[in-house]
């Protein structure tokens, strides 16, 4: 029994089985968590120590060194990176792709603790792993014209915190900003000096007496007993009669010694939202949520409880990732829906019959449905990559059922068998099966990538390939027993004839009359060139030579990139003032920011953080940045156009500001990547630091005269000036004072003394003691073990320090990195003219080498992957061809076609302006298999011609005119399901428009490159007919084409 016969026998059982694979497909992709990216395990771990105020050169030798000599220690890292600031030490550590990160991040975490015991007492080290999950998805702020800052502070810690935690995907609520409430003594300077006491006795007294402590347990009763004893104060009453002892006299309560008050902590961050104080709320998601659902469920809460929020307090949204996930999922989505639409329209003008027009589009949601079901086991999500995979592959599903479907309907038109469908698949079978591998295989090598381009587009190439493969399994069983039982009976003529009178059908009609009407111009000129290439073989290696020739010149012109442009609907704008500007004056300053970003007409909302970035890590005063949600994409200008507006403004209201704009997700794949976020990133390694920071000047202030450079950075980042107090060691040994009696005499008078906590409740506050005071810190006493009280001045010299320069270093070498962003210029332009301006300026430097790291970094790692898989592609590609045919000429032809082919691509970057990046580097790389897909076709037919004795000159005509409709609505329909996605309708298109105009572009150029050179080509290399293979009986077919 045939393949036909046996599925028509069980059809009901085969759209049963289609219908519930469908279902589950359906069930399936609605519950996968959405999302921008896909789910990419980054290999980087970052280490944070915090080691207070402590000086850079301090931190330095005592905390970056041993971390980083600890973290090369572990197996498979391949680069240590590491920050040194005044205070704080921030290292990365970059494994190879596809390590067990899990394990990679308990090897480094066992690391730093093996080093712990060398490092500061008072060193705070945090461990993390490095992935997508790390960022905020959503940012809030609370804002109120009646309530204070350290209500909002604590409304947001103490009640909404919790509330946002118990929403399920939510894996932290980071709160920054207003102020943390503290119970304060503020001791009376005089009230001291009368009583011969010093700050420092105050502090000891309160950590001796506040406190519970355990003497142990007690047996009494036949019971067991905790004996506690409990010094612990609960109020403003109980830590006003904590007694301080008075050396030689009656000890003093700390309401003798001064004033006890509940008051707000000193803070050095500043944070706002539309141009008032606010407390922002960052929300981070788990791993595997769903941030749509997360986002959706957080309106949900403030909608269900609204006594979450007291009157007068206001939640507004600064950072919406959910509405750009929202926007682009549903703009690739309508992109399919019209391509879907379009490609129905090119089946109906062709084949001018609704019912198998219907056949072939119900196959497109069909294969979708189950191609999500076959994203689900392989633990994908729905997300840009995917999406994308799904819509470029719309073509290709209509492909193999447009072939399927054409082939039967010709047989039935020409009476060529009395069951056409079962003599049309058997016909087309073998290059069927031959096109669809051609096409799968050219994703194979995307497993053998690397890096963000392996990471981003390994879920496109899985999702092409099931795409493909269920979409060959429909053609091969579905199709044809639809074609069969949708016959041309009586029925299917009702039902034709009702479409044709719609007023759809006869626009259809018409198109269909336009279109044999342009054939039949046309046919006598089509059969004439293939002829004559067909007789004239050397024309055609002449045309491959010449478009080999085009692509390289066209190649050279066209400007590379690492990632396609795209509007976020959101900007990160970087700033700082010069080096040490207080926060009162930068915050000053960036109120004329606010006015400008407040008077564009195309934003939203914004944040700003002063002292903290985002991520909520700290940084200098001087030091932060502006979130800023932009409004919807019809409502304002490009996201482009309003960086440069807002630059030239700014610098213009206020040029003591540097700025750096970026988006958010942009940024985050720099960061992800190990090293800087920017496009541009020049780095300087040498061992003088001095000569390093000169250099870096003078390339910073080159490069910024590079067209399309902009936000030019020179890499030095400056603290603000240390007063240092410099303990006098021979005065130390005299009064035998140690530099922690020292700090304890002064830290009371600048900032105060954290004493302990304060419990009033379930919530702990901080205990500060605070003994301000007119006088230079020379004149602050200290007190000697002996009792005495000694001037600081008579310990220790008290002078101002130079500012500090934070330290680079990557794998223990220290560099400078000098870095900008582009705008309207192509990354490989910029970076060619900025390195013949960068050698001359370190040629001859002693021991100072450049690299250049930053995305174009990243671009140059991607592009060599990508070449590998380009080549890796075509041998699986020629390997799959010599297979099918068993002659060597087949892969030959067919690589050298698809490789000319290629100038289609580069025409079309070039007409629209794109450039070449790893998104239009992919659908190059996909046209490879496609050309390879259309070719096995022609050759197929032409052997079938040669084994019914046609002669080879002739049988290369009718296989070049027997494949013109076919493919013509190959390429029609692929090209009208591509272009939604080339003119970027919708968020999401804009990642993949490169692709898409690559892929039609390479497509537009196929059909002529197949049906003319294939033909040509063969016929040059075998004029024999050695195609049709010697060794075999030719099919029993009757001839095609007459």
């Amino acid at each position: 029994m045939t393949l036909v016969a046996s599925s028509r026998r069980r059809a009901v059982a085969i759209y049963l089985l289609l219908a519930l694979l469908a279902a589950v497909g359906i069930f399936e992709g609605l519950r996968m968590p959405a999302s921008i990216f896909p789910s990419v395990t980054f290999p980087l771990v970052k280490v944070i120590a915090d080691v207070g105020e402590e000086p850079a050169a301090h931190v330095m030798p005592t905390v970056t060194r041993p971390l980083e000599e600890a973290i090369l220690r572990v197996p498979g890292v391949q680069l240590v990176r590491s920050i040194t600031s005044r205070g704080s030490a921030e290292l990365t550590a970059q494994f190879g792709w596809g390590t067990d990160m899990q394990a990679a991040l308990q090897r480094v975490e066992a690391e730093t603790q093996r080093v712990r015991p060398d490092l500061p007492p008072q060193t705070k080290i945090d461990v993390q792993w490095m992935n997508p999950a790390v960022f905020p998805i959503q940012g809030y702020a609370l804002t109120s014209d009646t309530r204070t800052q350290a209500e909002l502070r604590e409304l947001a810690d103490f009640k909404l915190k919790p509330a946002l935690f118990r929403i399920p995907g939510v894996s932290q609520v980071f709160v920054i900003g207003g102020r943390n409430r503290e119970f304060e003594v503020q001791l009376d300077r005089a009230a001291l000096d009368a009583r011969h006491l010093t700050a420092a006795d105050v502090v000891s007294a309160l950590q001796k007496d506040n406190q519970v402590l355990s003497a142990g347990f007690t047996e009494s009763n036949h019971e067991l007993y905790l004996t506690l004893v409990n010094g612990r104060v609960d109020g403003l009453d109980a830590l006003e009669r904590v007694s301080v002892p008075v050396p030689g006299g009656i000890p003093a309560t700390l309401g003798e010694l001064g004033k006890v008050k509940v008051a707000d902590e000193v803070s050095y961050i500043r944070t706002t939202a539309d141009a008032h104080p606010a407390v922002l709320v960052n929300i981070i998601r788990q791993p595997s949520a769903n941030t749509v659902q997360i986002a959706r469920a957080i309106d949900e809460l403030f909608q269900s409880q609204p006594d979450l929020l007291p009157k007068g307090v206001r939640w507004t949204t600064f950072y919406d990732q959910a509405r750009y996930v929202s926007d682009s999922v549903s703009g690739v989505r309508d992109a399919i829906l019209i391509g879907v639409a379009l490609a129905a329209l090119v089946l109906l003008i062709f084949l001018r019959s609704f019912r198998l027009t219907l056949v072939a589009v119900v196959a497109v949601p069909a294969c979708v449905s189950i191609v999500a079901l076959g994203l689900g086991v392989f633990g994908q999500t729905i997300n840009l990559m995917t999406l994308a995979g799904i819509a470029a592959a719309l073509g290709l599903i209509a492909d193999d059922a447009i072939v399927v479907i054409e082939n039967i309907h010709r047989h039935r038109e020409g009476r060529l068998s009395p069951d056409p469908a079962e003599s049309g698949l058997r016909e087309i079978l073998p290059a069927l099966a031959g096109s669809s591998l051609s096409t799968i295989v050219i994703f194979l090598p995307f497993a053998l990538l690397t890096g963000v381009v392996g990471a981003f587009f390994k879920p496109l190439a899985l999702t092409m390939a099931i795409t493909l493969a269920v979409s060959f399994c429909l053609a091969l069983f579905a199709v044809p027993v639809s074609v069969s039982l949708l016959g041309e009976g009586h029925a299917h003529g009702r039902a034709h004839n009702r479409f044709a009178a719609s007023g759809p059908g006869r626009i259809v009609a018409a198109l269909a009359r336009h279109w044999r009407w342009v054939s039949s111009r046309t046919g006598r000129a089509y059969a004439a060139t293939v002829r004559f290439f067909v007789r004239h073989g050397l024309a055609a290696v002449v045309v491959v030579v010449l478009l080999f020739a085009g692509s390289f010149l066209l190649y050279r012109s066209i400007g590379t990139d690492f990632l396609p442009s795209m509007d976020e609907g959101s900007i990160i704008l970087d700033y700082w003032t010069p080096p040490g500007t207080s926060l009162t004056d930068t915050d000053q300053m960036l109120v004329e920011a606010e006015k400008v970003i407040a008077s564009l007409p195309d934003v939203a909302a914004y944040s700003r953080r002063t002292g903290a970035q985002l991520g909520f890590s700290l940084t200098e005063p001087n030091r932060g940045d502006y979130v800023i949600r932009l409004k919807p994409l019809g409502q304002r200008r490009p996201v482009d156009d309003v960086i440069s507006d807002l630059r030239t403004r700014i610098a213009a209201r206020e040029p003591a500001i540097h700025t750096d704009f970026g988006q958010l997700l942009e940024d985050n794949i720099g960061d992800l990547t190990g090293g800087a976020p920017q496009p541009i990133d020049v780095k300087l390694f040498g061992e003088d630091q001095a000569l390093l920071e000169q250099k870096a000047r003078a390339i910073a202030q080159s490069i910024a005269q590079v067209p399309g450079v902009e936000d030019v950075f020179n890499g030095i980042v400056i603290a603000g000036p240390a007063l240092q107090v410099r303990l006098d060691p021979v005065a130390a040994a005299r009064f035998g004072i140690t530099t922690d009696a020292l700090h304890a005499a002064i830290e009371p008078a600048v900032t105060g003394s954290v004493a302990g906590q304060v419990r009033v409740g379930e919530r702990m506050y901080d205990l500060r003691v605070l003994a301000r005071s007119d006088q230079p810190l020379a004149g602050l006493p200290v007190r000697t073990p002996s009792g005495a009280l000694i001037p600081v001045g008579d310990l220790a010299r008290v002078q101002t320090g130079q500012p500090e320069t934070e330290i680079d270093r990557e794998n223990l070498k220290t560099f400078v990195g000098v870095t900008a962003r582009l705008g309207g210029r192509s990354l490989g332009e910029a970076m060619a003219d900025i390195r013949a301006r960068v050698e001359p300026i370190v040629a001859g430097a002693p021991g100072i080498s450049v690299s250049y790291g930053g995305l174009y970094e990243q671009q140059q790692q991607s592009f060599r992957g990508l070449l590998l898989v380009l080549l890796a592609g075509l041998a699986l590609v020629a390997t799959v061809v010599l297979f099918e045919f068993g002659d060597w000429r087949a892969p030959l032809v067919t690589s050298t076609v698809s490789l000319s082919v290629l100038a289609g691509v580069f025409v079309a970057l070039r007409l629209t302006g794109m450039t070449l990046n790893i998104s239009s580097y992919v659908g190059a790389i996909m046209m490879v298999g496609i050309v390879g897909e259309n070719a096995i076709f022609v050759l197929q037919e032409a052997r079938l011609q040669l084994r019914n004795g046609t002669s080879v000159a002739e049988a290369w005509e009718a296989a070049a005119g027997r494949r013109l409709r076919p493919v013509a609505m190959t390429i029609l329909a692929t090209v009208l399901a591509l272009m939604p996605l080339a003119l970027a309708l919708g968020a999401g298109a804009q990642l993949m428009q490169p692709l898409a105009i690559a892929v039609i572009g390479g497509f537009l150029l196929s059909g002529p490159a197949v049906l003319l050179l294939v033909p040509g080509l063969y016929r040059l290399l075998d004029p024999r007919g050695g195609l049709a293979g010697s060794s075999r009986k030719p099919m029993p077919i009757k001839s095609l084409e007459k």
